[in-house]
């Protein structure tokens, strides 16, 4: 049975079938919400369920933490319709202590250990 789908603050709305993820019938469309990975980890997708019945499958813990997928928060892209939704997007989720998540921060220093290795030495006299 087919369920609808709409997005906060916009007028579209979107049909989707039997076992097909909300982004899913989303997608091919012009929609309010970004499109990631995919696959329940870059938190693009990231929305609050205002009204509807829906289970979820696996989603990255730092995206959707147990006590925000008990409020109604998940991943677009692993989040399945039971009855008509309605959708608040909300994006990736920000770091509160304002520092880039870890695999960024990994990079950020993995970069910048390199260069300081292939740095090369002022010249004489300069």
């Amino acid at each position: 049975m087919p369920h609808r789908i709409t997005i906060e603050g916009s007028a579209q709305a979107f049909s989707s079938q039997a076992g097909q993820s909300a982004l899913d019938a989303m997608v091919g469309r012009p929609s309010a919400l970004e499109v990631g990975c995919r696959s329940g980890g870059c938190g693009v997708c990231r929305v609050e369920v205002l009204h509807g019945d829906y289970h979820c499958g696996d989603m990255s813990a730092e995206q959707v933490s147990p006590e925000c997928r008990a409020a109604g928060i998940a991943l677009a892209c692993r989040l399945y319709p039971g009855s008509d939704l309605h959708l608040r997007p909300l994006g990736r989720r920000p770091h509160g202590d304002g520092t880039p998540p870890s695999d960024i921060a990994d990079l950020l220093s993995s970069l910048t250990r390199l260069a300081r290795c292939t740095a090369r030495p002022a010249a004489p006299g300069a």
